[in-house]
């Protein structure tokens, strides 16, 4: 089986439809991208023990790899980590949310290594309103059958962010801060090796977004939809509440402006006013 090396990495945010980039951006003849059906093949095949790994690779049902941001993971090496791409495509890659956050404490050195291992790849990142993502991520955490974030867990959102005593610890709060983690795969890759967009863009054009993210992979464009997922934005029992929603928009006010400041030409619209 041969054994190549990606080209693409689909870099998040969290709650951000990286899963979705995942399964639409593979829907193309000339595009490759991990899914949990490769994953158990490859660890069949080689019969990989994944006990010792940690986050995306320690899950087959997990489309995601966590190679580059978990230490665990990447010192399996390189040879290791390349089998998991054995068919060949023009465009080859994987998903994960987590190395979007490359300046959280245990991911100093995600972008370092992705530049060391695959020093041409092109990196999709994919926005969303940080209100949003914030409400979503407290909303993925109070499901009975979700196991990470539980210091969060039976408290209200309000209480998960104008409440926090500590802000600059808090999870939900810290991953819709995008600024510093963009400026870093700024400097890692360069900014013509970046494409970056908006989930709201994505969800009201689906088959334009794609077409632009497979002209900056390489790929031809699609003439019709070829049965892309649409991003799912949510459906809760709860709704977010007035006092959580001002305090946000003040704490988010000055990373929303140099995101914008970064990328003027992004659509916004689908965005809260800050």
């Amino acid at each position: 089986m041969q054994s190549n090396l990606p080209n693409f990495i689909v870099a998040g945010v969290m709650k951000g439809s990286t899963t979705a980039a995942a399964k639409n951006l593979a829907k193309h003849i000339d595009v490759y991208c991990v899914s949990p059906w490769w994953k158990a093949k490859i660890n069949t095949q080689y019969q990989h023990d994944i006990s010792n790994l940690t986050q995306g690779l320690s899950n087959e049902k997990s489309k995601e790899m966590d190679f580059f941001n978990k230490y665990q993971n990447y010192q399996r090496g390189i040879d290791f980590y390349k089998r998991y791409f054995p068919l060949y495509r023009i465009a080859m890659g994987e998903s994960s949310p987590n190395y979007f956050y490359c300046n959280e404490g245990q991911s100093p050195n995600t972008v370092k290594r992705m530049k060391r291992d695959i020093p041409d790849a092109k990196i999709i990142i994919i926005l969303r309103d940080p209100i949003d993502r914030a409400f979503s991520h407290w909303n993925h955490i109070q499901k009975p059958q979700n196991n990470f974030g539980l210091q969060y867990k039976d408290l209200t959102f309000n209480e998960c962010t104008e409440q926090w005593a500590t802000p600059e610890n808090n999870n939900i709060l810290q991953r819709s801060l995008y600024t510093d983690n963009l400026n870093t795969y700024i400097e890692g890759f360069g900014k013509e090796k970046i494409y970056v967009t908006t989930q709201e863009a994505v969800k009201a054009d689906n088959l334009g977004e794609y077409n632009k993210m497979f002209t900056f992979l390489g790929v031809d464009e699609l003439d019709s939809d070829p049965g892309f997922i649409i991003p799912n934005s949510g459906s809760y029992d709860t709704t977010l509440d007035d006092p959580s929603k001002a305090f946000l928009k003040t704490y988010f006010k000055s990373d929303v402006d140099s995101v914008k400041a970064l990328y003027p030409d992004l659509d916004y619209s689908g965005w809260n006013t800050y």
